[in-house]
């Protein structure tokens, strides 16, 4: 779980003011193809991988561990929860862009028997803003790294679901259960959630004559020339690139109520965020609604979270949080999780049987 200096929080009012001038509202949809952001898996055993945070030799024991596993006929789909990307410091090397792109391939083979979910340290690169923790930005070594992949990368990351349902009653997400999630229409948006929509409307509603004074205004938000946002964040060295208003296409994204709510969605602090009752509410809320015209969903399994000895259960029996990488403290304590998606569990403490682990022979 990472937070970003947000659009909202770091612009200025001259930003926001610019936007709400340029930018009407309510928008059109443009009619472009959006990949389905729930999966239903109703049969066979799957495997749940949660934050890998760049590490690639962990990466290849998740991977390799399935891969065998799936070729004894011991398990059918292979679930990745997000977060594959940016370093966590674990002393290893960032191998981010090596996961993603063996990924890529991963997923042409197994196709349908392979889910991976989009996590927080994803969606800022599909919107070109940055990603903070402290005074560390994670963002521009990802960006600077693409190069010739760039446009494969993005595509991929654009066309992540975010939930998966279960014939077993599991829902599997990202980060958890978030405050919209009771909200009517909220999860409906979600479903039918297109990125390429956003972007689009920014760019085409952004006539070049507001251009210079949104640069000017992020400047003065930022301290930075807009010039060098753009080369840290996108890549973008000169203005003749058509990308090198990617940042502030992203930033004027922002503000946007769709884009607010995935971010919700995605950036939610759970159990962290005030009373755990609250958030109980908030996963019923999430799993009542993922019920509609399917199988009643009864338990949640996220990672995002750190948790001690890889896994813990919160909102009171409701949602098991699993630690397969960074967040596991100790980091030899990180699990993976196997359940049968189409045998129907009683409660979430069931699946605790079900977590294994990388770290024992």
């Amino acid at each position: 779980m990472r937070t970003m200096a947000s659009p909202p929080s770091w612009h200025s009012t001259s930003v926001s003011t610019l936007a709400d001038r340029s930018l009407p509202h309510p928008l059109a949809t443009t009619g472009d193809h959006t990949p389905p952001r729930v999966v239903d898996i109703d049969t066979g055993v799957v495997m749940v991988v949660t934050d890998l945070h760049g590490n690639l030799p962990l990466y290849e024991r998740y991977r390799d561990v399935f891969l065998e596993l799936h070729r004894q006929g011991l398990a059918q789909t292979l679930i990745f929860t997000g977060d594959l990307i940016h370093s966590e410091g674990m002393g290893t090397a960032d191998g981010s862009l090596e996961i993603i792109l063996d990924l890529i391939e991963l997923e042409a083979a197994l196709d349908s028997r392979l889910v991976i979910l989009l996590g927080n340290h994803e969606m800022p690169h599909i919107y070109h803003v940055p990603l903070a923790k402290g005074r560390f930005v994670y963002t521009p070594q990802f960006e600077a790294l693409l190069g010739p992949h760039r446009e494969a990368v993005l595509d991929f990351f654009r066309r992540r679901p975010f939930f998966v349902r279960t014939g077993a009653g599991v829902t599997i997400c990202h980060a958890g259960a978030f405050p919209e999630a009771g909200d009517p229409g909220s999860m409906d948006r979600l479903r039918a959630f297109s990125h390429a929509r956003i972007l689009s409307e920014v760019r085409e509603e952004l006539a070049d004559v507001h251009r210079p004074a949104l640069r000017t205004a992020i400047e003065e938000a930022t301290q930075t020339p807009y010039s060098e946002l753009a080369d840290l964040y996108c890549g973008v060295d000169t203005i003749e690139d058509p990308r090198y208003d990617d940042y502030l296409v992203g930033a004027l994204a922002g503000f946007r109520d769709d884009f607010r709510l995935l971010w919700s969605a995605l950036f939610s602090q759970n159990e962290h965020a005030g009373a755990m009752g609250t958030y109980t509410d908030q996963v019923r809320n999430l799993l009542m609604d993922l019920s509609r015209d399917y199988r009643p969903q009864r338990a949640l399994v996220t990672g995002h979270i750190g948790c001690r000895n890889g896994h813990r259960i919160v909102a009171s029996g409701l949602h098991l949080r699993v630690a397969s990488g960074a967040h596991a403290h100790p980091y030899e304590s990180a699990k993976y999780l196997l359940f049968d998606a189409g045998q129907t569990i009683g409660k979430t403490k069931d699946l605790l049987q079900g977590l294994g682990s990388v770290f024992q022979e």
